[in-house]
């Protein structure tokens, strides 16, 4: 009887282990003072992105970001350079069409996406060499 506790505790340990390993790997996608909850983005394109977005252009999209990015609106790549889900630098973010300015991991996927797209009508795949 006294194994069993301990298979217990076992199991315990190494739950949490893992769960600390998963905490600390996804603390490298983005700090601390940047990581969003979710719905908490700003949002002033995600209506736009919805209504005027096209089918093929909302799958290209989700493909790209999920290439980039796994589809995180807060990642961050290569030391900063890149950030959200299309992984864009700061000046291709503040220079594309529509782009609300600012840093893109503060702004939703759906707003990251609309802003991808315009670009991507703009210059097309180019900023996306990977993955467009």
């Amino acid at each position: 009887m006294a194994s069993l506790p301990n298979r217990m505790l076992t199991v315990v340990i190494a739950a949490a282990a893992a769960l600390a390993l998963v905490l600390a790997l996804g603390a490298t996608a983005a700090p601390a003072s940047k990581h969003h909850a979710p719905g908490t983005h700003k949002r002033p394109l995600d209506g736009v992105f919805e209504r005027h977005v096209s089918k093929k252009n909302k799958k290209w999209a989700k493909r790209v970001a999920a290439c980039e990015s796994g589809g995180n609106p807060n990642a961050i790549g290569s030391g900063g350079t890149y950030r959200g889900a299309f992984q864009f630098m700061r000046s291709t973010w503040k220079t594309s069409p529509r782009s609300p300015g600012g840093d893109p991991i503060d702004y939703s996927y759906k707003t990251q996406a609309f802003v991808a797209v315009r670009l991507k009508m703009r210059s097309g795949s180019s900023p996306w060499p990977s993955c467009g």
